[in-house]
């Protein structure tokens, strides 16, 4: 395995904006989720059916891990929050399939993901104390913890990002060594951990530290 996109073509002649794998298979990932959502949300009626079950079930796991952390505001930031856990989770699952390759092995798409938790942060902190509250919170509870702060504050994203990157890049890693060690040492077990327990345990984990950080803004 080697880590990082792989470059399947220029849109725009060489060396001009490239599409990677990694780039094909995240919007793939999109697309089934479109698709996914849109089946489970199709005549939706009072007495739950059974794909409305799924979609109910799914939609309640999510809201009971924002509400406690954000109380009163769990349905407010459930499309926000559901969206990463199911993006990330379809991401990390999406490479069990035999040569596809996981969109969050791919750290630009950890890293914008992180960004994108970070400005809704920053924007959430500034929501609830204002412009110039926000930015003075920096500054507590002695000003000389101003730069210190600050750093601590920019340092999320990479945090954020690197921490999912690096558990779905060294799983793959762990399988591509155990494969050449020993090839026919019960391959679809390994599987089943690395691609979809782990893989689902680390979307769980990229969701929480969102959330978390977006309530230790506004607290």
């Amino acid at each position: 395995m080697n880590p990082g996109p792989k470059i399947l073509f220029y849109l725009f002649g060489k060396d001009f904006l490239p599409i990677t794998d990694t780039l094909i298979v995240g919007w793939v990932s999109v697309i089934i989720i479109l698709i996914g959502a849109k089946y489970l949300t199709t005549s939706l009626t009072i007495r739950p059916n059974g794909k409305q079950n799924v979609a109910e079930f799914i939609i309640e796991i999510i809201y009971k891990q924002i509400e406690p952390m954000l109380p009163g505001e769990g349905w407010r930031f459930l499309p926000f929050i559901a969206t990463i856990f199911i993006y990330v989770g379809v991401g990390n699952l999406i490479g069990v399939v035999p040569g596809v390759t996981n969109p969050t092995g791919d750290l630009n798409t950890t890293l914008g993901l992180a960004l994108v938790v970070f400005v809704v942060t920053q924007y959430e902190g500034m929501r609830e104390y204002g412009v110039w509250g926000y930015i003075k919170s920096f500054a507590e509870p002695v000003i000389f913890l101003l730069p210190i702060n600050i750093i601590g504050e920019l340092a999320k994203p990479i945090s954020h990002s690197f921490r999912l990157f690096g558990n779905i890049v060294g799983g793959g890693i762990i399988i591509t060594l155990i494969y050449q060690a020993a090839p026919f040492l019960i391959p679809v077990p390994l599987h089943a951990w690395f691609g979809i327990f782990v893989g689902a345990i680390q979307a769980l984990i990229f969701g929480m530290v969102a959330i978390a950080y977006i309530s230790v803004a506004k607290s």
